[in-house]
């Protein structure tokens, strides 16, 4: 019988794809005989950008906002139209931001996409955190109206996470000079028109920051995250919540599992009955590791494991999840502010790769998603 241990594997090895294709492949056996372990390169975007949003809606993506490659803001909006076999057409532009931003948030609700909080100003520490929310509707071919504003945040949030969920959407965490455990909400009529926002009694359990969040049915997931006054630059644990019958945040609880690699600047996401977590920083390497883990009886998280890694160490990136596939848009390097685009699918056990069917793979040692310019 062939063996092949993930868990023991020192860090170095996890980071060859090569050898995670290999072990994958052990791992799901014969019958995943057709599917490739590995991330597919997409058409990259127009401008490379770090701590940028992206969402999908209906056959498009969208990156919005972020830092290209020379420091300045990006007020900047990227559109891709998705073929039917998933596989990006080429970014174009569409109606740009009122203003560039980082750290912010992007949603689409009703076919309206919103942009919520983030970071303007100087960069670095002292970047000004902003409760503003724009709203543009998403017309026919994809190409965004001009941007108009919507309900402001109760409070001003860099680095927060955003999910919409039953007609609601919920705004969790963040920075305002300091961590913030709050989540509020606000409610979306199906004209598009957005409530005042109203902060939610329940908080979340740990002070974090520049953290993940996803959702999965009527549960919320916060994960990971810098960490404030401690020595020890990030976490590992995963909290969940869930929606009550009126919309209401009830009580968040500390999930008995970890993720294996502690990290921040890191994306998560919600695939086949499963959450991800994917790159971001240790606070001493950007990460290529890619982890899941199934969600069991009443939305508790189960074991971790890893599954695809990423073909380079890429943080402050954005996900965009569009039908059964995952996309990994921009971020930065080693090597510097990407705008490189990665897509993989969730096989029968959840590891990441695409169909061999679907396209003509590349090879492992492929070195083109290095992209950096």
């Amino acid at each position: 019988m062939i063996r092949c241990s993930l868990a023991h594997a020192d860090s170095a090895s996890i980071q060859r794809s090569a050898y995670i294709a290999i072990c994958l492949a052990l791992l799901t056996g014969c019958n995943h005989a057709s599917w490739n372990y590995q991330w597919e390169d997409q058409q990259p975007l127009q401008t490379a950008r770090r701590a940028l949003a992206a969402t999908a809606s209906g056959d498009y993506l969208y990156a919005l906002g972020g830092v290209d490659a020379d420091g300045h803001y990006v007020n900047t909006v990227e559109v891709s139209h998705v073929l039917p076999d998933g596989r990006l057409e080429p970014w174009r532009f569409t109606t740009p931001l009122p203003s560039g931003r980082i750290y912010h948030a992007a949603v689409v609700a009703h076919n309206d996409l919103y942009v919520l909080g983030g970071g303007q100003g100087e960069l670095g520490d002292n970047n000004t955190p902003v409760a503003s929310v724009e709203k543009s509707h998403i017309l026919p071919n994809g190409q965004l109206s001009e941007w108009q504003p919507a309900s402001p945040l109760t409070t001003p949030r860099r680095g927060l996470q955003v999910v919409a969920l039953h007609d609601a959407l919920y705004a969790i965490g963040g920075y305002n000079g300091t961590f913030l455990k709050s989540v509020e909400r606000a409610q979306v009529s199906t004209q598009g028109a957005l409530s005042p926002w109203q902060l939610e009694p329940q908080h979340a359990v740990v002070d974090r920051y520049i953290h993940s969040a996803t959702q999965l049915h009527d549960a919320l997931y916060l994960l990971g995250g810098h960490v404030q006054g401690s020595q020890r630059m990030s976490y590992g644990d995963v909290e969940m919540t869930r929606i009550g019958e009126r919309g209401q945040v009830l009580a968040w609880n500390v999930e008995k599992t970890s993720l294996r690699a502690p990290r921040f600047m890191a994306s998560a996401f919600a695939l086949s009955q499963h959450l991800y977590m994917l790159g971001g920083h240790s606070g001493g390497n950007r990460l290529t590791s890619v982890e899941f883990a199934p969600v069991e009886h009443g939305g508790h998280v189960g074991l971790w494991r890893l599954t695809t890694a990423l073909p380079i160490g890429r943080s402050a990136t954005a996900v965009a999840v569009h039908g059964d596939d995952v996309y990994v848009v921009g971020g930065v390097s080693d090597s510097g502010i990407l705008n490189s685009v990665v897509r993989a699918r969730a096989d029968s056990r959840g590891h990441l790769g695409i169909p061999r069917t679907a396209t003509t793979m590349k090879t492992p040692d492929s070195s083109s998603s290095k992209r950096n310019d």
